[in-house]
């Protein structure tokens, strides 16, 4: 540990850390642009500078770590107003946008300048240099090169984090700008964090641009359901519509970074959505639904409950205590189709369900494709598309009275006699394990649309329609004995954190 003083008071933090995270400890928030967590420290917008005692010039924070007996001022009237005169260097050239920009709210120009500069502008309007907008970059960027402040943050992770020399620093002072290199283009499948730990509105989203204010969503904490790695991720949504992804920091896990696939992995939640319960005769009331299930289930001669690696671990244990409930005698089996995609050294992993470890460590796992082939008069499938990856297996469920829990309508949803709608991820509350037993929450950011439940009230009333004892007073209680019936799921880890954050 290293003592050193800070504004006065001398605090205590770990050996060989800079001094914006040695001051971020102390809860103490030294302004930045080029300096990321997750990326090589450059020193280059000098917007972190710092009084030192014993040097004459002052240092930048990002590139200086701290030191025993070090004495630090980051409020001194030096400091002030070189960050003052940095704000105007920044500002001089920068188009009067934010009325159209779309990281307005959210900008790093903005914030500190109502922080640290609020100066005039000593250049007028149409002498400013003038450079190219609207760039196309690459299949998920556009950028804006009058906005750039040439951080290089979006250069650090391509080469650093992504691997690939896409993006390059060309041309020198004022007509300085970042480009691709000739030839190429943006497009490695992590290209949308550049937007992200982008501090201006130089780099913007295809997906998300000109959608709406950011200041008009709302945001809650989840994981990426895309694949078994379980990234963290913020879900923001405006009038009960996911609008975007953004990654949500945990060094643990998937450090500051999501992948492209995984980034827009939520259309799906807002679209073709089961509203109401449908059955061959029409539409049904979620009370007439779940007698209609229970109906089916026990005139059935043999019954196949399918669970499903995309259920949360509550979700998973409440299909569980159902069968042992209502059906002792069904068969339950868990597993899926979807077909994996191409692992990377980065974050992706081969399995696209984010919860196989759980339904593992749940006892759920088993050979799927043989159930059905055992020939199970009704199948009942919960949050598990059958016929999405394996269209074949429509003529093994033909002639099965087949009851889907579904979301969406997908395929299985459509071959169903009866479909229940229950909600997505992004409606409910819940957990999933990851593929190196890290067990994280996510919660609800969205109301459920139509007549959507969540899965565990749904098996609840059917239970109920079977004369069958089934009932959790909410969410929590349900939870504590998910936990309890398998200590193995471990307790929730912590889901974020570590380090500055884009600013």
């Amino acid at each position: 540990m290293a003592k050193f003083t800070l504004n006065g008071v001398e605090r205590e933090v770990p050996d060989g850390i800079n001094l914006i995270e040695a001051a971020l400890l102390s809860k103490v928030r030294i302004p930045h642009y080029c300096y990321h967590p997750g990326l090589s420290p450059e020193g280059n917008c000098r917007m972190c500078v710092v009084e030192i005692e014993g040097i004459p010039k002052l240092q930048t924070a990002c590139t200086t770590l701290v030191a025993d007996g070090m004495v630090v001022e980051t409020e001194s009237e030096k400091v002030i107003q070189e960050r003052t005169e940095v704000m105007e260097f920044l500002l001089r050239n920068h188009p009067i946008d934010c009325p159209i920009c779309d990281q307005a709210g959210e900008c790093g120009l903005q914030k500190y300048y109502m922080e640290h500069g609020l100066h005039d502008s000593r250049v007028a309007v149409e002498e400013k240099i003038l450079k190219r907008k609207r760039v196309d970059l690459g299949p998920l960027v556009v950028l804006d090169s009058e906005r750039c402040i040439l951080c290089s943050r979006c250069v650090r992770f391509c080469d650093e984090v992504a691997g690939v020399r896409e993006l390059v620093l060309a041309n020198r002072g004022g007509r300085s700008e970042i480009t691709t290199f000739p030839g190429r283009t943006l497009e490695n499948p992590y290209s949308g964090n550049v937007v992200d730990i982008c501090p201006v509105g130089a780099l913007t989203s295809k997906d998300f641009r000109f959608k709406v204010r950011v200041w008009f969503l709302k945001t809650a904490d989840s994981i990426c359901p895309g694949c078994e790695r379980g990234c963290n991720i913020y879900l923001e949504q405006y009038q009960n519509e996911v609008q975007r992804i953004r990654p949500r920091a945990n060094p643990d896990v998937n450090r500051w970074w999501i992948c492209d696939d995984g980034r827009l992995d939520y259309k799906w939640i807002n679209r073709d959505r089961l509203l109401r319960a449908e059955g061959e005769a029409g539409t049904h009331p979620p009370e007439r639904a779940d007698e209609e299930a229970a109906r089916m289930l026990k005139e059935a001669s043999s019954v196949l409950l399918v669970a499903s690696p995309r259920s949360s671990n509550e979700n998973l244990f409440a299909l569980k205590r159902f069968r042992d409930a209502a059906l002792p005698r069904a068969a339950l089996v868990g597993g899926s189709f979807r077909k994996p995609w191409e692992e990377d050294r980065i974050l992706k992993r081969p399995d696209r369900n984010p919860n196989r470890k759980g339904m593992e460590l749940l006892g759920l796992s088993g050979d799927l494709e043989g159930a059905l082939r055992t020939g199970p008069e009704c199948v009942l499938v919960v949050e598990n598309d059958l016929l999405g990856d394996r269209p074949e297996l429509a003529d093994l469920l033909r002639g099965k009275k087949l009851i889907a829990l579904a979301s969406n309508r997908d395929a299985t949803a459509e071959a169903a006699a009866l479909r229940i709608p229950v909600c997505t991820y992004a409606e409910t509350e819940g957990s999933w394990t990851n593929f190196e037993g890290r067990t994280q929450a996510f919660r609800p950011v969205l109301k459920a649309v139509g007549e959507s439940r969540p899965v565990f009230r749904v098996l609840e009333g059917i239970a109920r329609a079977l004369e069958a004892s089934l009932a959790w007073s909410d969410f929590e209680t349900l939870r504590a004995e998910t936990f309890q019936a398998a200590p193995a799921l471990g307790g929730l880890a912590r889901t974020s954190g570590g380090g500055a954050h884009a600013l």
